[in-house]
This record gives C-alpha cells, structure tokens and sequence, in this order.
C-alpha cells in the first residue's frame, strides 16, 4: 500500500518527536522542519496529503504559508495545532489561516494521528457515489477533486470541495450544521457551528456569491444549508 507523506512545521521539541514517531508508526512518510521557506520548498516538490503546522511556533510567517497552500496545493489538508485555550481565538486562526482543523494542545500523538488518518481517508474517498456530479453550471470531479464553473476552473481548498460535494450530492435536502460538522470534519475536537458559516460564506463567494447570497447554497433559517 502506498505511504501518505505528513509535512510537520513544528519546533523541534519532544513533543515534536512523539508526533513524528507516532506517524511514522502508523505507516507515514514523515518531513519534519522548523522553517518555513523549506516547508513551503517541499510543498512544491512533494504531494503532502496533510500538513501540521504548530500555530504559536510559525506565527506571522502563517500568511505566506498560507497563501501557497490555498494556491498552489489546495488538495493538501491544513492542520493547525495551538496551545491558545480561547475558543474565538482558534476560530480565527482557522479563519484566517485557510486551515481543515484546528486542535488545542493535543497532549497524545497517537490521537492526533487518528485525527489525521480520518481526514486522508476523507481526501481518498471511494465508494459508490458519482464520480462527477453536474448541477447548473457546475461540474464536480470527485475523481480529481476538480470543480469547474461554466468550464472554468474553481480553486477551492480541501476542506471546501468537501463541503460542496456533500451539498450537492443531495439536492434539495437540507443539511443541518450538526450533519455538516460530522460529514466534512468528523468527530473533530474543535468545530462549531460558526466554523460551517464561514466555510460556506467562502464557498459561495468562490462560486461568484457575495458571500450572504447566492444561486447556488440557499440558507434555510433554523435549519441548516442546502444546495438548489
């Protein structure tokens, strides 16, 4: 079976080699640096199904990072660990640093491993659902994970084509946020309801929405977001 690569952008503490070791248990091809312009070098070298990014360690040098990964390796699922205790201040470094999830201080690798292991399974999906799904002027690849509007190509992120397929491959159905948190993060340790509202405002304002409105993702108050 083929190795999933892991990039860890971390200091080099024992933390950091209890993670690294714990990957590397469960099968992994593990890179691990402390500096960001080679983080950002391997990226563009080597497919990394996901990245771990210690948050208070990167810092400032988060913008950057962050901008090569949304443009230029958007397949690969951003993970963000942080010692910061403060809810509002974890939701906007998920926010603004583009990132799949975000975790608080997570004192056992082998559960952070877990957690990651379910979000590749969720990059390999497989089974009997359509390969390419065409709703308007839409066309999503879930072969490719390339979506396309009116044949042009949409640069979405992971965790935002994810969102997309599940809503419209069910048409019509409202999903719940509840449904939403399980379906396109998992049983994660940090994820609320606000997390799904900005994940979707971003969505709609890459399909051509401002955000608020669209043709696309309708709002039903009290109940949830569904694709029409």
């Amino acid at each position: 079976m083929e190795k999933k690569n892991i990039l860890l952008l971390m200091d080099r503490n024992a933390k950091t080699k209890s993670i690294e070791h714990a990957f590397i248990r469960s099968g992994f091809e593990v890179f691990c640096t402390m500096d960001v312009r080679t983080a950002i070098n391997n990226l563009r070298l080597i497919f990394y199904q996901a990245m771990i990014v210690d948050w208070d360690f990167v810092g400032e040098k988060m913008k950057k990072l962050t901008s090569v990964i949304q443009n230029e390796c958007s397949q690969t699922a951003l993970i963000l660990i942080t010692e910061n205790k403060k809810t509002d201040e974890r939701i906007v470094a998920m926010e603004n640093g583009g990132a799949d999830d975000c975790f608080h201080d997570i004192s056992e690798a082998d559960e952070l491993v877990a957690k990651v292991k379910a979000i590749v399974r969720r990059i390999d999906m497989v089974g009997n659902t359509p390969k390419i799904l065409k709703i308007k002027d839409i066309e999503i690849n879930l072969d490719s994970q390339a979506v396309h509007k009116n044949q042009q190509y949409l640069d979405l992120t992971y965790t935002q084509f994810k969102l997309l397929y599940l809503l419209a491959s069910k048409r019509d159905y409202v999903f719940s946020r509840e449904e939403i948190l399980e379906k396109v993060w998992g049983k994660s340790a940090f994820v609320t309801d606000r997390t799904v509202d900005v994940h979707v405002k971003r969505l709609r304002e890459k399909l051509g929405g401002d955000g608020n409105n669209s043709q696309y993702i309708q709002t039903i108050h009290g109940l949830g977001y569904r694709f029409a």
